[in-house]
């Protein structure tokens, strides 16, 4: 009977180290995940920042205005 109840709580406890290192690994898997979402989010928008001002600094008195218009009559 003893040999029975050792067998049995050692049963539970594998089972329950199972059960406890499945939910361990999907939460640290959901905080990991939203730590890369958020980087790559602050990377993408430092790249269009980037981009943006690039534009700011070519567009803004980049020669003369009819070349500019000319330039950019076709985008509209």
């Amino acid at each position: 009977m003893t040999d029975l109840l050792i067998w049995l709580v050692a049963a539970l406890g594998a089972v329950g180290g199972v059960v406890l290192g499945l939910l361990w690994g999907r939460v640290d898997g959901k905080h990991k995940g939203k730590r890369e979402a958020e980087r790559d989010a602050m990377e993408d928008k430092s790249k269009r920042v980037e981009r943006g001002r690039d534009a700011v600094r070519d567009g803004r008195r980049a020669g003369d205005p009819a070349d500019r218009l000319r330039r950019n009559d076709g985008r509209w």
